[in-house]
């Protein structure tokens, strides 16, 4: 099971990408004529937003790669942006490919942060960190559900075309996160390096 859910992750983030690049081509003309409603005149981004994301990450920084070999999940964000800085609430399960019995995906952590954002290049570019609370979503050898640590999510540079007025398709091809949900006895972080795939809506 652990090995066709690497191969489905991995197959659904390179269409995602190649999707993203075809969106961007020169060839796809129209994406670049339209405007996104959320675009204030000067270009920058302004109002309320929410949006849906799916992350996946192959390489990890686990401390006991036995236990830990990748992470996949989804998420939502919503928030406000003021001429392009922005500030949101983020909530994700990231699930985890676990080999401690045999190749398996578990319910791994929930993570639930605030963080801000700057988006720029008439909204085609954003940067943005989020920091808040890691919760452990099943029972290990060692530390029992609801076990609360921290978690730390920073994107440097994602990428954003709008494919309607009022929907935007992003990726953040390189994401720094830091999920630690236990710091007492034996810790349990993890550093993921992840790309994430997400739509986006204005109100």
């Amino acid at each position: 099971m652990g090995t066709m859910t690497q191969i489905i992750c991995r197959n659904g983030l390179t269409a995602c990408c190649i999707a993203l690049l075809w969106l961007a081509s020169p060839g796809h003309a129209h994406a670049e004529e339209l405007t996104y409603r959320g675009l204030s005149k000067e270009g920058k981004l302004k109002g309320g937003f929410v949006q849906a994301e799916l992350h996946g990450s192959l390489l990890s920084d686990a401390a006991d790669k036995s236990l830990l070999q990748g992470t996949f999940g989804y998420g939502f964000r919503g928030g406000w942006r003021w001429s392009g800085w922005g500030a949101f609430l983020h909530v994700e399960q990231n699930l985890w490919l676990s080999t401690e019995l045999e190749n398996e995906v578990v319910y791994g952590v929930i993570n639930v942060g605030v963080g801000g954002e700057y988006t720029y290049a008439n909204g085609f570019v954003r940067t943005s960190v989020t920091a808040g609370p890691s919760i452990l979503a099943f029972d290990t050898v060692l530390d029992k559900a609801g076990t609360t640590g921290f978690f730390l999510d920073f994107r440097p540079v994602g990428l954003r075309w709008t494919v309607h007025e009022r929907i935007v398709l992003g990726l953040d091809p390189l994401t720094f996160t830091i999920v630690a949900p236990v710091l007492s006895g034996i810790p349990l972080v993890n550093v993921e390096f992840r790309a994430a795939f997400y739509m986006e809506t204005d109100f």
